[in-house]
């Protein structure tokens, strides 16, 4: 590090070691060229001293080889002091850096007086210079950091700010000046007070503490809300105990503050995780007239901000009919966060949709979290299964959708968020209206845009096309080579109900290509459900056993589509028509699976 790149503090320095001693002084470079100087040295700066030699014996040379300091009391009979210009005596004090003397400070006596003064006072202005000489080096240290990190900050995808153990920005990148809506020279040389209005950020800093994941919330110039994820850690520099002595702040010689907008976290959240799916997943498959009618309804809709429901049995596919609206449309850039209100415990659902303060409960994570809300902001949040959203929570996502606006829990600011919202029911809503299980404002808010996803069943006309899509897809996946199906596969395939819809329907092409040795789907390697629908209509079987089986199928059909659970259980018996034991004792004695396939 060159003394020169900081000339300036190296000037004011000298100024004030000659104004404090009444005695002029030259500071020299490693390159033993005068860097500054008071008085006739003034005039000198970019001359050299030595020859500009530091290998000679002369007083600098040996200082910069040995980092000693020296002190020449009869400069004129010294046999290595250089000087021409009538000086008397000096006292020469090194300017170390990580080990290396990269300069040095000489107070010069004129006249006898000041030799005289220099001499009886040598202790103390060598103190004094050692001060000095760590306040250049400092300078030094954070030029040089700041020198390299202007090249490592221009590449890094973070805000950040580099600022002294005073708070004084000493560089800061280009992201950074972005979302703090500000120009270069509004930041660096500026406080950080003043730039982030947050005395917190100063305090940490001046006392060299470390902060990791702090969520900040501040308000731009322009009235703009910016809520920040930042770190603060601080930067210590190799000095000599006596040196850190010698200056009265803390041992760390700034801080580099780095800051992320949590709009951009939620975008990469989302990046990382649905914006990665297959390229499949993003095709509605089908060619009959309720799927070209529902892909038409999308198209229309795609760029609207009103929420969507979405309606059908389990199975049909509307988590991908959300997914397209979604990445068709123009938030098709912003996140797209599935949130299955059914799989989350009514204890944990408040906390996961719109996130928690620090305290907020027993185990809270320190900073709090975000909700899904939050990280939607900007895109969509896809409220599966939302027939299963507890009641007391239906008034507060009510709020929201009317608003925007929400609270964390445990907080009391309210958090504003741009989210368009689709949701999905297998659920019969108007009677749970009727059965007070969920609110009429509530569903009249979400049902703005209705799609109802027929079942399999009701376009049977897509089952060769969802087959063979199903076939190439897991044939691609286990690397096989199957070509199709026989005619007796894809009749038996053709005849079944589906009452898992296409879930049910790829777990079937599944599980056969795992059987099939060949390259064509036998009968054979249908799953047993498949092909008990098939010996259904056997005429081997009596009047009794094909009862059975088409008892057994009626009730797995209901299963399939309801579910396993105790409540989805008693749902099926009310659809039957049946009293639950009798349910029980039916799917006991006609071996049906009762936690479902």
């Amino acid at each position: 590090m060159k003394l020169s790149a900081i000339q300036n503090t190296v000037q004011a320095v000298a100024d004030a070691i000659s104004e404090a001693v009444e005695i002029e002084t030259e500071i020299v470079g490693d390159d033993q060229i005068i860097v500054a100087g008071t008085g006739r040295y003034r005039d000198r700066i970019g001359g050299i001293e030595e020859c500009g030699d530091a290998s000679t014996n002369e007083i600098y040379g040996m200082i910069f080889r040995t980092g000693t300091q020296y002190i020449v009391e009869d400069a004129i009979n010294h046999p290595d002091y250089w000087g021409d210009e009538g000086e008397l005596a000096e006292i020469c004090c090194p300017i170390e850096l990580d080990g290396k003397v990269i300069g040095i400070i000489g107070l010069v006596a004129f006249t006898e007086e000041q030799r005289e003064d220099l001499l009886s006072k040598k202790e103390s202005y060598l103190n004094f210079c050692n001060k000095m000489a760590y306040l250049i080096a400092i300078k030094a240290k954070e030029m040089a950091i700041t020198n390299g990190m202007r090249t490592i900050l221009s590449v890094i995808n973070k805000g950040v700010l580099y600022v002294s153990r005073h708070g004084t920005v000493l560089e800061c990148n280009e992201r950074a000046l972005r979302l703090l809506n500000r120009r270069y020279e509004e930041v660096v040389e500026k406080n950080i007070e003043f730039i982030l209005d947050d005395p917190f950020v100063l305090e940490a800093v001046r006392n060299g503490e470390e902060h990791k994941s702090i969520e900040k919330r501040y308000i731009r110039r322009n009235g703009s809300d910016m809520h920040l994820l930042m770190d603060i850690c601080p930067i210590f520099l190799d000095f000599t105990e006596e040196m850190v002595k010698a200056d009265e702040s803390s041992s760390a010689a700034g801080a580099v503050i780095s800051f992320e907008d949590m709009a951009d976290i939620r975008k990469m959240v989302y990046d990382m995780t649905e914006n990665s799916m297959p390229d499949q997943y993003n095709d509605i498959v089908g060619n009959s007239r309720s799927i070209k009618e529902i892909k038409a309804q999308i198209d229309r809709i795609t760029d609207s901000r009103s929420s969507v429901l979405i309606t059908g049995e389990s199975g049909t596919g509307k988590g991908l009919v959300a997914k397209t609206i979604h990445y068709e449309g123009n938030r098709k850039d912003r996140p797209f966060i599935h949130v299955n209100c059914a799989a989350i415990p009514d204890t944990l659902i408040e906390s996961e949709l719109f996130g928690y303060e620090e305290g907020a409960f027993t185990g809270a994570r320190k900073n709090g979290k975000p909700g899904k809300f939050e990280l939607a902001d900007g895109g969509t949040i896809f409220l599966d299964e939302i027939g299963d959203m507890p009641l007391h929570l239906q008034g507060k996502l009510l709020h929201v959708l009317q608003s925007g606006r929400f609270e964390r829990v445990g907080g009391t600011e309210e958090i504003s968020v741009d989210v368009r919202v689709i949701a999905a029911t297998n659920r019969d809503f108007e009677q749970m209206i009727r059965n007070k299980e969920f609110r009429e404002d509530l569903f009249f808010r979400l049902n703005v845009i209705p799609i109802h996803m027929p079942a399999l069943r009701d376009r049977r006309e897509d089952l060769p096309l969802l087959l063979n899509n199903a076939l190439n897809k897991y044939c691609s996946m286990m690397d096989k080579d199957i070509k199709g199906f026989s005619e007796e596969a894809m009749n038996a395939l053709m005849a079944y109900n589906w009452p898992g819809n296409v879930r049910e329907l790829e777990n079937a092409v599944e599980y056969a290509i795992n059987m099939e040795d060949s390259q064509i789907i036998s009968k054979e390697s249908l799953s047993e459900k498949l092909n008990q629908m098939n010996s259904i209509c056997d005429r081997s079987l009596t009047l009794e056993e094909q009862t059975k089986a088409f008892e057994k199928h009626i009730i797995e059909q209901h299963l399939e589509r309801e579910g396993y659970s105790v409540t989805d259980k008693k749902r099926v018996a009310r659809m039957l028509g049946i009293g639950e034991a009798t349910l029980y004792r039916k799917m006991k004695s006609l071996s049906i699976n009762t936690k479902g396939m």
